[in-house]
């Protein structure tokens, strides 16, 4: 009787253990890929360190939203998904100035229309 208790305990512990670990290195890939998107887009449409860190912070937390949605097993993941676009877009329209946010998106549409994820 011990050892299933101690294996049952031992076992929710590696598993619980696995799935932080897996969890902390998709946030630091989607950490990475957003640093390196913004570092592109300030290089093409040149705005100042202070609007990167901005638009670092609402990129990430964009992703972080849609990825929490995905996950979601009984909610209207379509739905939701929109609401978090349109909330980035207005946050993306309040950081830029005009000219460059039609400039973001037109190279973010540009991007994904070249390159999809899956050819990656």
């Amino acid at each position: 009787m011990k050892k299933t208790i101690l294996s049952f305990i031992l076992f929710t512990a590696i598993a619980t253990t696995a799935s932080a670990q897996t969890t902390g290195i998709i946030a630091d890939v989607l950490r990475k890929s957003v640093e390196q998107k913004v570092a592109s887009m300030q290089e093409l449409i040149q705005f100042d360190d202070a609007k990167a860190e901005q638009l670092f912070k609402v990129e990430c937390a964009y992703l972080f939203e849609v990825r929490k949605v995905e996950g979601c097993m009984f909610c209207n993941k379509k739905k939701r998904i929109e609401k978090l676009q349109e909330n980035r877009d207005k946050n993306l329209q309040i950081i830029l100035d005009r000219d460059q946010y039609i400039k973001y998106k037109v190279i973010e549409d540009d991007l994904l229309q070249k390159r999809p994820l899956w050819a990656e």
